[in-house]
């Protein structure tokens, strides 16, 4: 006679194994999409190299080719719309315990194009009593964040983000040890609440940065570039808007 496991137990097992699964994706923070590199934007030689703009609103569901809107996993996602904003056309990106980030896929040469320039302007800051420059504080009104890609096929990824109160231009922070694989820098290029309030019109030195974290970068390539809101880990809104992302082949005296 056949061994028959009984119904409940069977339901029971099925439930504990879906449960374990549940609890083991929520654990990993993993992103419930990943997106499928497709249509990078490549040089045509011109300068600026357009990487966004939003003079005209872009479809978003779905979003063109070479785009892709990354959420995650039990977050919802920031909400994306588009505005005349102080006299710009802009993308406005607000959250309310939410995160997710808009990608541009590229594939450009990091030192024909060195000089990264963008404007953005944040009406609402991240308002939180909790140190930002741990986990648990993790939050910016307006980030961008940057993978890098070696010909070996070693990559390396930072933020350029709008510190909240402590963090002001100039500064870094960092997750993850010292010297290891997993260590994350975060670039502050603007901060404060006494800087919400109006646009401003942002330039770095990509090769700069690249090379006080990682070394020379010569051959490094620019693969990915993406605007980034959260306030998921501490529960707070923001509102912030970006106008343009550019690409130069020169750094600004």
């Amino acid at each position: 006679m056949p061994y028959r496991v009984n119904p409940a137990v069977q339901s029971l097992r099925r439930c504990a194994w879906v449960a374990t699964l549940v609890i083991a994706i929520a654990l990993t923070g993993v992103a419930c999409s990943t997106g499928k590199r497709s249509a990078p934007l490549v040089s045509d030689g011109t300068t600026p190299l357009v990487v966004m703009a939003f003079d005209t609103a872009r479809p978003l569901n779905p979003v063109p080719k070479g785009w892709h809107h990354r959420r995650f996993f039990a977050v919802d996602p920031m909400a994306i719309s588009f505005a005349t904003h102080a006299g710009r056309p802009a993308i406005r990106l607000a959250t309310d315990d939410s995160a997710s980030m808009l990608y541009r896929y590229t594939d450009v040469a990091l030192t024909d194009y060195p000089r990264l320039d963008w404007g953005w302007f944040v009406e609402q800051g991240v308002q939180t009593e909790i140190d930002e420059t741990t986990e648990a504080g993790d939050d910016h009104p307006a980030r961008l964040y940057l993978k890098f890609a070696l010909p070996d096929g070693q990559t390396h990824a930072m933020e350029i983000i709008w510190g909240n109160r402590t963090l002001h231009r100039g500064d870094w922070k960092y997750f993850g040890e010292p010297d290891s694989k997993n260590r994350f820098p975060h670039y502050v290029a603007r901060g404060g609440g006494q800087q919400t309030g109006r646009w401003h019109d942002e330039s770095v030195d990509l090769v700069e940065l690249y090379e006080t974290q990682w070394g020379s970068a010569e051959s490094v390539r620019l693969v990915e570039l993406a605007l980034f809101c959260d306030t998921d880990a501490t529960g707070a809104q923001s509102v912030a808007y970006f106008s343009k992302v550019l690409l130069n082949k020169a750094t600004q005296n």
